[in-house]
């Protein structure tokens, strides 16, 4: 199914992608660090740092189809 919407819209379309962007949404919220490992179900802060800390929410569509976490 997600291959077939990646086909239809041109975006890069996976499980991990749709998570990314939770949290890149929840972070543009205000949502704290702690409310978005836990919401995102993260092991840990640091992956939360790894994957968001860095990034702004207007370059988060060119990342997401590397595989930075």
């Amino acid at each position: 199914m997600l291959d077939q919407l990646g086909v239809e819209t041109g975006l890069h379309c996976n499980p991990h992608t749709f998570r990314r962007t939770f949290a890149f949404l929840l972070r543009k919220a205000g949502i704290d660090t702690m409310t978005i490992e836990d919401l995102v179900r993260w092991e840990s802060l640091e992956m939360v740092q790894g994957c968001i800390g860095s990034f702004n929410f207007q370059n988060s569509m060119k990342i997401s189809q590397s595989s930075l976490c």
